[in-house]
Parts: structure tokens; C-alpha cells; sequence
């Protein structure tokens, strides 16, 4: 008989084991799936998705800032029941809560409860629903439940959509299409009400592009920059105008965004209820006629400049188009309540007392009579602005605003001349005038003082501030050798290693030492002369130096004052 023991035999035993173990996890798999299939698709006590009815009913037209309500429609099919029911509601972007037009309203949760086999349910919901008129809204439905002997939760989804209708209000917008980049132009909104009531608390707000300054607009936007138009009876309409420049590169594209609702609140900046959201695409033109305008070596949209100074300045101009243009004109005009008009001046413009502005034109430079395609050049001015509290007057962040005009004449190949024009504008911000002044006062000791006798001094620093409000205002001032700090008041500090004294200020509001009381403070030093300074009068503390932003110019301001002396110091009475 064979001996059938061995590595081989072994091997072979193995294999068989692993195959047989192998066919019996299959085989589970095979049933347990079959189970799950049944318990959910099959068999009178098992669930079915399949056998759930959610259905959404929604008016196909639905009016902006009206509220609207829909009807949600559950049904069991299946012959177990339907546990810890909820109907979970998603509204669109801009719904708002019917209780509370002011509060976004994007989900509503409603408990069902247990849903028996065969059963029906019926719920409703309101929202009031905002958009453009004719845009396309959807609602989505979420039914969530569990069943019997299991803790997850499943669930069944519906959505329903809805068109826009009309709004209590609508807007139409007249805006060109295109505008030249730099310079000016309008567009005009008409709002009407399309109630059948009045509507209360009307207000529109309008999203500027980048690059878009708004000049001025009829009538003003009130408080937080929106424009409330009160009550709107039926019918009734109201018209706005804005005036602006875009400023952008060739081909650019600009979106403004119109939004009209309801806005109770006379300081909010935002229309928190709205009833429609109007974007409007504008395109950017390079014009055909270009200029541009610096003051002391700057130039852009905002330059900052200090009062009180002759300023020099330069228009440039050049030709874009692809023709030679002809008879250049350009016009600069100034306004500001702190320019001083006699001292406006140009080496070859001509000075027009009338309006503030200066001319130039071929009669006075030759270069304007003719320019190629490229061409261009540069004109010279210069102004002077008005010190801070002359004749008793104090500005407020004053500006001087610089509007510059292009214009010059162009005759295509074979068509009629055409005129062409140029813009640009800029605003010189006067940064505030700010003074240091440093008194000192002999408080203790011997006075005059005398050699290696101790004598106190009590020194007091005072700010001014013309304009605008200084923030992150700071003095600070180093003690000599010889001399000791004492103590100081409220914002003193001294530093032993640098031997600096410090204030920190803080924020210093415009017109102190004008208008107001000065803000001062004062601390105390010691001083002990040595005999080398014998018949001097030297320093009790080094100069003051003061630094600050001014927040209205965004540039750094400072002042100075001379170190104080012992001849210069106040003997008491």
C-alpha cells in the first residue's frame, strides 16, 4: 500500500480547505445580498424607496416679493410603516421668511412623525420668492425616515421649479452699451410700482464695477449710499441718474448690479428685502484722444499733496486713433474751497478767471495745431493751495478736484471730420497741518540753575491738527546725559536704556488747537549742571518729534520742535 503522507499531500489538503472556505463565504455573500434586496424591495414587511410618493405642488408662475405657497404630497406604498418622518425644504438664493421678509429663508424642516402603510400626507409651506422677472426657480424636497429594527436614514428626493413673474416694483435701465475709458457718462433708471397697493419703504442700491467713480447723481443717494423712494402709489414711477467715469483697459468688461426691494432702516447700506437683481454690462473703449494728469511727480485717480503749498503739475495728452487729428484743444479746470485762485498759472495756456479752468490751444502752442497717430505732449501748470484757517475757516478732508478735457478733430479717409474727445480726472488731497510746541517751567530746586545742584522742570507738549483726523499719533523726545525723568502723565512712557521719552497719543481729531482746546500733557525732569556748563544755557530735553497717518490723505505727517533750554525755561512766580 502507498504511503500517501508527504509535503505534497499537505499542500493539496491545504488548497482543498481554502477552496471549500472560499465557496462558503461566497455562498454568504450570494444569500446576504439576496436578504438586503428582499427586506428592501420585496415581501410584505420590508421598505421600498420605490414604493414613497414625495410630490411638489407649485404655481408655474410665481410674482417676486409676493409670498407663495406650495403643497407637499407624501404617499406609503409599502406594507410597513414609515418612522421619524421629517420633510426637509430647500428654497432658491434670496427667498425670504414670510413672517420676516428681512431674514434669508433657504431651508424649512417639518416633523411628520410615523407614516402607516397606505397612508397619505398632505403639508404646506409659504416663502416669499425674489428674482429677475422671468428667471427660473427651483424647490427641492428631501424626505428623511427610518424603518423598523434599523438606526440609519433614508431618504427620497423631489424638486419642483417655478418662473419669476412680475415684481411690486420693476426696473428699466438706459445705459450705453460701451463707454470710452476716463470718461463721463449717465445712466438712467426708471422704477415703477406695479402693485396693486402701495408699497412702502421702496429703496435701490446699486454694485459698482472696479474702476467705476460715481461724480454725482440726481436725486442724491441718502444715508448709507441707497436711494429711498418712500411709498410708490400703483403706477407710480420714479427716475434716477447717475453720472460717472469707468476707468478699464481696451475690450474690458464692467457689471453693475441693480437691486430695487424694500429698506426700512434709514442707516443701512444694504436693501435687505430685495425684489429683483438687475446686472447691466458695460464695455470699455479706448479713447481716441487720451490725457492724463500728475501733480508733483503723481498722478492717478487720488494724489496727496500738503495745504499751504505751490504745487507743479503737468496734463499730458496723445493721440490713439489711427488717423492724424488736428486743432487739439485741452481744457483744465480746478475746484476746491482751500485753492487759492490768483495763483494758478501756465507758461502757454490761457487763465480763465470765470471757471477756474486753463486753455490750450494752437494759438498758444503750435504743437496742438497737428498730431500723427501716437503723437501727443505735455502742457505745464501749477497752483497753490490756501493755508489751514484762513480767514477763520477750517476745511474739513479738503480736496481741489482736476477735470481735464481732450478735444481735437479727425477726417477718416474718404468721410466727413469727426470731433474726438479725451478725459481724465484726479483729486489732490490736502494732508492735515499738524504743529509741535514744547513749553518748559521751572517746578523745583534752585532757579536759575546752578552747577551740581538739582533743580525740576516740568515740560508740556501741545498738538495742533488742522484738517482731517491724524491716527497712530506718537512724540518722543531723547534726555541728555545730566538730566533725570521724574514721572510723566497719562500716555508717558520712558524708556531707561534709550533714555527716550515717549507719548502715545493716539488718534488726534481735526481742528484741535483750532476749533478745540489743544491736546497737551506734561511730565517731569531733573537736571544737575555740571561746572563745564557754567554760563551756558543748555538743553533740558533733546528735540520733539511727532509722527502720524493722516487717515483722510493716507500719507505720514510729522512736526518738530526745537529742544527746550534752561534760558527758555518759565521761573516761578
Amino acid at each position: 500500500m502507498r504511503n500517501r503522507s508527504g509535503p505534497f499531500a499537505d499542500k493539496k489538503a491545504s488548497f482543498s480547505l481554502a477552496k471549500k472556505f472560499f465557496i462558503a463565504s461566497a455562498g454568504f455573500f450570494i444569500v446576504a445580498l439576496g436578504a438586503a434586496a428582499y427586506f428592501f424591495f420585496g415581501g410584505a414587511n420590508f421598505i421600498s424607496s420605490r414604493n414613497i410618493d414625495l410630490q411638489i405642488v407649485a404655481p408655474s408662475l410665481i410674482d417676486g416679493g409676493s409670498e407663495a405657497q406650495l403643497q407637499f404630497i407624501v404617499q406609503n406604498r409599502n406594507a410597513s410603516e414609515l418612522r421619524l418622518v421629517d420633510l426637509v425644504i430647500e428654497y432658491p438664493a434670496g427667498t425670504r421668511d414670510p413672517k420676516d421678509p428681512t431674514k434669508e429663508y433657504p431651508r424649512e424642516r417639518q416633523s411628520l412623525g410615523t407614516i402607516e402603510p397606505g397612508r397619505q400626507l398632505k403639508r404646506t409651506a409659504s416663502a416669499v420668492f425674489y428674482g429677475q422677472e422671468g428667471s427660473v426657480q427651483k424647490v427641492r424636497a428631501t424626505l428623511e425616515y427610518s424603518v423598523k429594527g434599523s438606526t440609519a436614514i433614508f431618504t427620497k428626493e423631489s424638486e419642483a421649479s417655478f418662473t419669476i413673474g412680475s415684481s411690486p416694483v420693476s426696473v428699466a435701465i438706459d445705459a450705453p452699451s460701451e463707454v470710452v475709458s476716463g470718461a463721463p457718462f449717465a445712466i438712467e433708471m426708471e422704477v415703477r410700482s406695479n402693485a396693486q397697493s402701495p408699497t412702502e419703504s421702496v429703496a435701490i442700491e446699486v454694485q459698482y464695477p472696479a474702476g467705476f467713480s460715481l461724480q454725482n447723481s440726481s436725486p442724491r443717494a441718502g444715508a448709507g449710499g441707497l436711494w429711498r423712494l418712500g411709498t410708490l402709489e400703483p403706477g407710480a414711477s420714479e427716475t434716477i441718474i447717475l453720472r460717472g467715469i469707468l476707468e478699464g483697459q481696451d475690450g474690458d468688461n464692467k457689471v453693475f448690479r441693480f437691486l430695487a426691494g424694500q429698506e426700512s432702516d434709514e442707516t443701512s447700506s444694504r436693501v435687505r428685502v430685495p425684489f429683483l437683481s438687475m446686472p447691466v454690462t458695460l464695455s470699455v473703449a479706448r479713447p481716441m484722444v487720451a490725457g492724463s494728469i500728475s501733480v508733483d511727480g503723481q498722478s492717478g485717480k487720488t494724489i496727496a499733496a500738503q495745504a499751504g503749498r505751490k504745487l507743479q503739475g503737468f496734463v499730458s495728452w496723445r493721440n490713439n486713433s489711427a488717423e492724424a487729428v488736428q486743432d487739439i484743444e485741452v481744457s483744465l479746470a480746478l475746484k476746491g474751497p482751500m485753492l487759492e485762485r490768483g495763483s494758478i498759472e501756465s507758461t502757454a495756456g490761457f487763465f480763465q478767471s470765470v471757471d477756474n479752468s486753463i486753455i490750450w490751444t494752437k494759438t498758444q502752442d503750435p504743437s496742438l495745431a497737428r498730431a500723427e497717430p501716437g503723437g501727443g505732449g505735455s502742457l505745464q501748470f501749477s497752483f497753490a493751495t490756501l493755508p489751514p484757517g484762513t480767514s477763520g475757516t477750517l476745511y474739513s478732508n479738503p480736496t481741489i478736484d482736476l477735470s481735464l478735457s481732450v478735444r481735437a478733430s479727425r477726417a477718416p479717409s474718404g468721410g466727413e471730420p469727426q470731433e474726438i474727445t479725451g478725459a481724465a480726472q484726479s483729486q489732490v488731497v490736502l494732508a492735515s497741518a499738524v504743529s509741535l510746541l514744547v513749553r518748559a517751567s521751572v517746578s523745583g530746586g534752585v532757579a536759575p540753575p546752578r552747577a551740581e545742584s538739582a533743580t525740576t522742570y516740568n515740560i508740556v507738549w501741545s498738538i495742533k491738527n488742522s484738517s482731517n483726523t491724524v491716527g497712530g499719533t506718537a512724540v518722543s523726545a531723547v534726555l541728555p546725559p545730566y538730566v533725570q525723568f521724574i514721572s510723566g502723565g497719562e500716555g508717558i512712557t520712558y524708556d531707561q536704556s534709550s533714555r527716550t521719552v515717549r507719548w502715545s497719543v493716539g488718534d488726534v481729531k481735526a481742528g484741535v488747537g483750532y476749533t478745540s482746546a489743544a491736546r497737551e500733557v506734561s511730565f517731569q525732569i531733573s537736571m544737575s549742571p555740571s561746572q563745564s556748563q557754567v554760563g551756558q544755557a543748555p538743553q533740558i530735553t533733546g528735540a520733539a518729534a511727532l509722527t502720524g497717518t493722516d487717515r483722510f490723505a493716507q500719507v505720514q505727517v510729522s512736526a518738530t520742535a526745537e529742544a527746550p533750554t534752561t534760558g527758555a525755561a518759565v521761573l516761578p512766580k
